[in-house]
Formats: C-alpha cells, structure tokens, sequence
C-alpha cells in the first residue's frame, strides 16, 4: 500500500501539466496509467482522498485520458478511480454547501 501511494502521490506531483512537449505528457499518461491500475480497489479511496482539489482535477484528467487509450483492463479499474473521485467531489460540495448557509 505505501508503495503505491508513494509511486501516486510522485507521478501527480511531477506531471507535466505547463508543457507542450506532446512525448513527455504521455510518457506520464503511461507512467500515471501504470500507478493507477496497481492499486487494489480497497485502496483508491485513501489515495483519492489524500489529495487536495487541483489533485483531484488532475487525477481526473488522467483518468479520462486513460479511457481514451485503454489496455487490458485498465477501463474497469479506472471505473472505479472514477466512482471514488466523484463521492471526494460530492463530499466537497456537501461541505461547501454547509459552510456557505451557515
């Protein structure tokens, strides 16, 4: 598990996000894809959970770039990349929502 959300919390922190360089983008698409697909289900949700709203929008995105290029089932496990993100967001939300009316 700690290995794993190690190789996680690298691959978001040295995505190449202000680069044009097309090679190195998917490079880290790979590596991302790679990292993500490791992981056991039981595990997503602490990952997805440690990371603050720009990672998660980033998470995101590599999560749909995934879809576009999918290898042997990739599409399930980032299904449920996918699933765990959306409650964060909804979560978040609920907490915003709570905040601003009170």
């Amino acid at each position: 598990t700690g290995d794993a959300l190690r190789a996680f919390h690298t691959a978001i922190r040295s995505s190449p996000v202000n680069t044009k360089n097309q090679a190195m983008k998917e490079q880290a698409q790979g590596t991302m894809l790679k990292v993500l697909t490791s992981f056991k289900s039981s595990e997503i949700e602490q990952a997805v959970s440690s990371l603050d709203r720009n990672g998660v929008d980033l998470l995101m995105k590599y999560i749909y770039k995934g879809f576009e290029k999918p290898t042997e089932n990739s599409s399930a496990i980032l299904l449920q990349w996918h699933e765990k993100v959306c409650v964060w967001c909804s979560l978040g939300l609920a907490t915003l929502c709570r905040v601003l009316a009170s």
